[in-house]
């Protein structure tokens, strides 16, 4: 009897000592993935599988124009064995970060892999140079591109599960592929003088351009700058040539300049509801990106279909 409590103690005392052990030792077999976002944590998760740890740098919800790296946040970049992030300063300060700390962490842009005659370009309203529009996941067949760039990098950092990745990448296209075209049968149901999308930035021109629609918005790619009041009379000036009656809130923003450019609306005479809430740079409570794009699909579709 006292060898049977003798034993137990051992195991006990093990497990104990085990449990406490950092989780570095428990996944050191393991890379360690950082994404910048949880858009592209999704898609780093859907192509490494269990084979990877994945960590994401700013807070899920979160505008990722105003993000600004914490200590804590340096940290973990360097903990990790690779950076993956967007790109095209959506990110906020993320590259100017990466620049301080130098080499320690490799760091990869997706955007860079991109071909530069997919990109769209928007023009400063102050100084009229161009920049990059980052919003490019928001048309699926691009994203593609985004899914294959994750694969080969896994691979290359980890040759002996390269074949379980690019695997996974073949069942995110077809993912997408599915998604593509369950965007284009709900759009048919659209009349075509309403895909029309207004919204806080201009983070669905990718998707406009993909799926036909015309996109309006008070700030450009970037949540940086302020609305101005010429700013919300310029697009209701729009608004009422048009004939458009609905507008689109985001989640990540707050709803005071859409809710301002409608009560503007409606002081001259014009009456536009609010269609819902858009996810233009987060996942939201949806549980990955195919469902995100639904939600925005079956939203705009609710809003701009009906009567």
């Amino acid at each position: 009897m006292k060898k049977i409590y003798l034993l137990v103690s051992i195991l006990i005392i093990g497990i104990a000592v085990s449990a406490c052990q950092p989780k570095t030792f428990k996944n050191k077999y393991k890379s360690v993935i950082m994404s910048s976002n949880e858009i592209i944590d999704d898609l780093v998760k859907s192509i490494g599988g269990n084979f990877i740890e994945t960590s994401i740098a700013m807070r899920k919800g979160n505008d990722p124009h105003s993000y600004t790296a914490t200590e804590k946040d340096i940290i973990r970049i360097t903990n990790s064995s690779l950076i993956i992030y967007n790109g095209g300063n959506l990110e906020g300060r993320l590259e100017w970060a990466l620049s301080k700390i130098g080499n320690i962490t490799p760091a990869v842009s997706i955007i860079d892999c991109l071909p530069k005659d997919k990109l769209i370009y928007d023009k400063d309203k102050n100084d009229n140079n161009e920049t990059v529009n980052p919003h490019f996941w928001h048309d699926p067949l691009l994203w593609k591109t985004a899914a294959h760039f994750i694969a080969d990098n896994l691979a290359s950092m980890n040759n002996v599960n390269q074949q379980i990745y690019f695997q996974n990448e073949e069942v995110f296209l077809y993912i997408l592929d599915r998604l593509n075209s369950y965007i284009k049968e709900q759009v048919a149901l659209i009349p075509k003088e309403k895909r029309v999308l207004v919204t806080e930035h201009d983070a669905f021109a990718y998707f406009g351009r993909a799926y036909g629609f015309e996109t309006l918005y008070l700030q450009g790619a970037s949540t940086s700058s302020e609305v101005s009041s010429a700013d919300i009379n310029d697009l209701a000036d729009v608004l009422i040539e048009k004939n458009v009656t609905t507008l689109f809130l985001e989640a990540t923003l707050p709803d005071k300049n859409i809710r301002l450019l409608q009560s503007t609306l409606k002081a001259r005479g014009h009456f536009v509801k609010i269609g819902g809430t858009l996810y233009s740079d987060t996942l939201g409570y949806n549980n990955n990106y195919e469902a995100m794009m639904r939600h925005n699909i079956d939203t705009i579709v609710n809003a701009l279909s009906s009567k």
